[in-house]
């Protein structure tokens, strides 16, 4: 099985889709290899569900897959479900100024990257308790509930990069699931920490991969 630059085993030949990186940029699991658009040095990685040290994809302490969403907690809080409360909702599109940012900082794989000529937005509605930012993979059985596969394929954004949770006032928090390249919240010089939810205001952007970014809106 193909081998991204980071170490990941792939079903796919093109992106990594685990990680999303291009499956050319580089050969073997060196740890340089993933700054490619800037990626967040790896760190000792720890349960999303528990917080516990792990060392494969399953927790030995919870059971969770880390390949999946985080549980909700039991009694966790839904959004608001009086019909005259409108929800949030969060659009997607390519941003260039992103863009130019993630060029900037360089990276074996940044100078390779292009603009998407086209990309139309896509608006989703945020409902339940919790819904997960990444792409689509039949290979590992990733669903995200927003999902960011394109066409085109944004190849920073990793399988399941964040995670967005309702809270009990009908708002929004963050959660960047360990992703390779990590989560930068609006103008941010530095991604948001890993696995710590960050509460979310209408009309912030939440800014991944190579070129996209989502912005957040509440109900007036």
């Amino acid at each position: 099985m193909p081998t991204c630059p980071a170490g990941h085993d792939s079903a796919t030949t093109d992106y990594c889709d685990e990680c999303g990186a291009p499956m050319g940029a580089a050969s073997g699991g060196d740890p340089a290899a993933t700054a490619a658009l800037g990626a967040v040095p790896p760190a000792e990685k720890r349960c999303p569900a528990c917080g516990e040290p792990r060392d494969g994809r399953f927790c030995e302490v919870c059971g969770h897959d880390a390949e999946r969403p985080v549980p909700a907690a039991p009694g966790a809080p839904a959004p608001p479900t009086d019909p005259a409360a409108p929800p949030w909702t969060a659009v997607v599109r390519a941003d260039r100024e992103w863009f130019d940012r993630v060029r900037a900082r360089g990276g074996a794989g940044a100078a390779a990257l292009e603009f998407p000529p086209y990309c139309p937005e896509r608006r989703f509605v945020l409902s339940g308790a919790q819904l997960a930012i990444g792409r689509r993979s039949r290979s590992r059985g990733v669903e995200p509930e927003i999902d960011l596969s394109g066409p085109p394929l944004d190849p920073g954004v990793s399988t399941l990069h964040a995670l967005l949770l309702a809270q009990p006032d009908g708002g929004w928090q963050l959660v960047d699931l360990e992703s390779t390249n990590g989560t930068v919240l609006n103008d941010a010089a530095d991604p948001i920490a890993p696995n710590r939810p960050v509460p979310l205001t209408p009309g912030d952007r939440i800014r991944l991969g190579a070129w996209t970014t989502i912005t957040v809106s509440a109900p007036r």
